[in-house]
């Protein structure tokens, strides 16, 4: 069986890595491929490459089954056979977002790209949180036809044994000596990064440097100063991978405390690091975490910094969330998740 695998033209990092680690993973007499091809080159092209030119690239590259891995390329299906694709869905954030609107055209673009995901053969969503939200915003879909398959986690992720390399990391950032916390993602509204900031002013502890990985908005850098907080966070704009493992390493925990997620790798990759996690219990993160976290409210500043000031201080505590961490972690692998995609195209 020949598998053709429809990435995302945008550029999002979690969209690639799902396309990559889907397509390696699939038990073997199935060739999945992912389907790349060269952007053409000017300010139209990206219109171009979008709406006219991937369309002729599914059509020319189709496979015996499709995977469409991003329901904003639900318009795939006008080239593709509806029968033989399935389309996966990561979040509705822009029909949850209550702040000021996107553009019309976006937000219609993206309500169209919905109903048109209702003639796959299945909509895979990433958690059973995202199923029960898609089908609360989209009663058109048939519930039969939407089914929970959760992505999983790669190997790389893993607790380093080498104490010489952690201590060159920590020097190479500065936090030689220092003990930190670390959060990961960009400044997104559903992130929380601003509770956070407000958690960390609470803090008793006043040593704690807290390590932002991902971008910070005009905002919360505003914010920061306002708490008095600029010395205390470290802005790490981008990471590559192997550096994203150092911190998980290093941090005395990952904080995680948001509105809402569709899935949440960031838990699942510092619980494989051997990275105790504070979480928000919200959205799909009660699924992704089980028992292997500290929950809060993110509306809960104190409460936030009172976990942080319980993990800080309660080495069983830290011992036993990172045990369970690494089980939880376990749970999920990419096998799985292809294993379930091709369980459907069987159907």
């Amino acid at each position: 069986m020949k598998i053709s695998i429809f990435s995302s033209l945008d550029g999002f990092p979690s969209l690639e890595r799902y396309a990559q680690e889907l397509s390696r993973n699939f038990p073997p007499g199935v060739e999945a491929n992912r389907v790349w091809f060269q952007k053409t080159a000017g300010p139209r092209g990206r219109f171009f490459d979008r709406y006219l030119k991937y369309l002729w690239v599914a059509r020319k590259q189709q496979g015996d089954r499709n995977i469409i891995i991003s329901e904003g390329y639900s318009f795939l299906l006008l080239a593709l056979p509806a029968e033989r694709t399935i389309v996966v869905c990561h979040d509705v954030h822009p029909l949850i977002y209550k702040g000021p609107n996107p553009p019309g055209f976006w937000r219609w673009r993206y309500r169209r790209n919905l109903r048109m995901m209702g003639r796959a053969k299945f909509v895979v969503t990433v958690s059973q949180h995202t199923r029960k939200d898609l089908l609360k915003y989209c009663p058109f879909l048939l519930p039969e036809k939407v089914v929970a398959v959760h992505s999983g986690l790669d190997a790389s992720w893993r607790v380093l044994g080498d104490a010489a390399r952690l201590t060159a990391f920590r020097r190479a950032q500065g936090l030689e000596g220092k003990r930190f916390a670390l959060h990961v993602g960009n400044d997104n509204w559903y992130k929380n990064f601003g509770g956070l900031l407000r958690a960390l002013a609470a803090l008793p502890d006043k040593d704690l440097i807290l390590v932002k990985v991902g971008d910070i908005g005009a905002g919360n850098r505003q914010l920061m100063t306002s708490l008095g907080l600029d010395a205390r966070v470290l802005h790490v704009p981008r990471a590559t991978s192997e550096e994203l493992l150092d911190f998980y390493n290093a941090a005395e925990m990952l904080i995680f405390p948001s509105w809402h997620e569709g899935f949440g790798w960031p838990p699942l990759e510092a619980m494989a690091s051997g990275c105790p996690v504070i979480a928000s219990q919200r959205a799909s993160l009660p699924e992704v975490c089980g028992d292997a976290c500290l929950f809060i409210q993110p509306e809960d500043a104190p409460g936030i910094a009172a976990a942080m000031e319980r993990l800080l201080k309660d080495t069983m505590l830290r011992a036993e969330l990172i045990t369970k961490g690494k089980a939880q972690a376990a749970r999920f692998r990419w096998r799985n998740t292809a294993e379930a995609m091709l369980r459907l195209f069987q159907e």
